[in-house]
């Protein structure tokens, strides 16, 4: 028998069938690639939107406190505030000079009240100077409300301990003060702890400590945001 019948038969493939078939591979390793491409900016942009989706939410929840309030104040017909402040504190070269008033038992919730609870609600407007030197942006204004949860501590004689923490919004003059603080956006949340003394009769009179931080939320850089550390004090109007 001879040798070349014993070669093993190969399947005769033209050359518009090879180019053909490396099409086809080609077309199959750019869908393979543009699906993880567009699989992975997905995850990018969830990513990238999920810190605005939070602050969207928080925004929601601060108007969803006020509006509560309004709504609670209208059904009792308009108030008059229930007493006055004048705040001073100090941040990175900034000084607030602030005045205030403010109502009470805007929320009157029976479990809140159980547990020695209550919900004030604040409108301040602030003055910001600024001390930086050399600076073209020596000071803007702030406009605030603020819905906080308050605790009255045991009364002694006529005087009781109390502390506060709130979450509002506030609208600036200026997004820029000093050299290089920036706030990128007129539109702030501001949030608020303090730990005070209510003294006096029926305690008109509040005399507290507490710590302010005002920004954006990063809701569009730059955000620099302000932390102020001062102290309030406060007369009932009755």
């Amino acid at each position: 028998m001879h040798r070349e019948h014993l070669r093993p038969i190969r399947p005769q493939v033209s050359r518009n069938g090879l180019d053909a078939f490396a099409v086809a591979r080609q077309h199959l390793r750019s869908l393979t690639s543009n699906h993880r491409s567009h699989t992975h900016m997905k995850l990018h942009y969830l990513l990238e939107r999920r810190p605005k989706i939070f602050r969207r939410v928080l925004g929601v929840l601060v108007a969803a406190m006020i509006s509560a309030a309004s709504a609670n104040a209208a059904a009792d017909g308009f108030r008059a505030p229930t007493g006055i402040g004048v705040t001073v504190a100090s941040g990175d070269q900034t000084t607030l000079y602030g005045l205030s008033t403010y109502w009470d038992s805007i929320c009157t919730c029976a479990p809140l009240a159980e547990r020695g609870l209550g919900v004030r609600l604040y409108a301040q407007v602030a003055y910001w100077h600024g001390t930086q030197r050399p600076s073209d942006f020596r000071s803007l204004w702030e406009g605030s409300v603020t819905p906080a949860l308050r605790w009255i501590g045991p009364s002694v004689g006529a005087a009781a301990v109390f502390a506060e923490a709130g979450l509002g919004v506030s609208g600036i003059s200026h997004t820029r003060i000093n050299q290089d603080r920036q706030f990128a956006t007129g539109f702030q949340f501001n949030e608020h702890f303090g730990v005070g003394l209510a003294f006096g009769e029926k305690r008109r009179y509040e005399l507290a400590a507490y710590v302010r931080h005002v920004s954006n939320g990063s809701i569009k850089q730059q955000n620099d945001g302000e932390t102020f550390f001062g102290g309030v004090f406060r007369v009932a109007l009755d």
